[in-house]
């Protein structure tokens, strides 16, 4: 059974995610792509997508309670190095997870020749709403230890 994290995640999928790769495997196509390699080409994208999902499950959830807790003691964002491996994790999951989908905001500072700083800064309201969406209690993912 998949945990609240991994539900909230497979909605954005469905409902952000997928839709903005389909879109984006129909703007590369020309008039000579035949339907069912479009379909092909979709599926794809889809699949790539669970498999990120799969893989950035952790980092998500961690990177997205330590923005609440951010959040809890007066800021209203977070700072990831990705020099630093965890970061780099987190980082990379909020980004395709919520900045991709317009659920948070994040500005890149560089440190070093190709290395980052990121601040992320989540809309709380709007993942909010989408977590009810997928009907998943956002404080049960927010105060959850798994």
């Amino acid at each position: 059974m998949a945990s609240d994290v991994e539900k909230l995640m497979q909605h954005i999928l469905n409902q952000f995610l997928a839709r903005q790769d389909e879109k984006l495997v129909d703007l590369g196509a020309d008039a000579s792509d035949r339907g069912e390699e479009l379909a092909e080409g979709k599926e794809r994208a889809i699949r790539v997508e669970e498999l990120r999902l799969a893989r950035m499950t952790g980092p998500f959830h961690n990177g997205l309670r330590r923005a609440y807790e951010a959040t809890r003691a007066g800021g209203d964002a977070i700072s990831l190095d990705d020099r630093n491996e965890e970061d780099n994790r987190q980082a990379d999951a909020l980004v395709n997870f919520l900045v991709r989908t317009r659920l948070a905001s994040s500005i890149a500072r560089e440190t070093d020749d190709n290395h980052y700083i990121y601040t992320i800064s989540v809309d709380w309201n709007a993942l909010e709403e989408v977590a009810d969406q997928a009907s998943v209690k956002l404080s049960n993912v927010l105060d959850a230890g798994d």
